[in-house]
């Protein structure tokens, strides 16, 4: 059965290591990919992508989806706990030039602490991230979400 991903970067910095890390998963057949790559440079062979898509072409994407792998921006988290799919997060890390700070990262280790929320750093962990996180049921998180919009507004 193939495992139908979909990642996004977001608008900012470009997210390199991840894109390159997806073409490499995407050279196994058991795996379909479409990656909206943002300001990356890098042309992926394996993958389908887009630099960038509309807000009604993330949607539609993000239901087309068996998983989705995001980088861990508060307006995506949010989105992703609605559509109540498995994801991964990825978040930015300013020693790689992928953010000013290192804020998604410690938002990643609030939600896993808190909420059992899956995510790396490590774009070699991603593939057995992808594996495990296929074994796992989908869980409510509708007190997250909740959350999250009270402490954005």
């Amino acid at each position: 059965m193939v495992t139908k991903i979909f990642a996004t970067v977001g608008s900012t910095y470009p997210l390199d290591r991840l894109i390159k890390e997806l073409d490499i998963i995407g050279e196994n057949k058991k795996y379909k990919i479409f990656a909206q790559i943002g300001e990356s440079n890098l042309i992926p062979k394996k993958i389908k992508f887009k630099k960038f898509l509309t807000y009604s072409e993330m949607q539609s994407k993000m239901k087309w989806a068996d998983l989705i792998i995001s980088h861990a921006g508060a307006g995506s988290i949010i989105d992703l706990l609605a559509s109540k799919k498995r994801f991964i997060l990825f978040p930015r890390l300013k020693k790689f030039g992928e953010a000013i700070d290192d804020h998604q990262e410690e938002i990643c280790e609030a939600f896993e602490k808190k909420y059992g929320i899956k995510w790396t750093t490590n774009e070699k962990e991603i593939e057995s991230k992808i594996i495990s996180l296929k074994k796992t049921k989908i869980t409510k998180k509708t007190e997250l979400i909740k959350e999250i919009k009270y402490l954005l507004s």
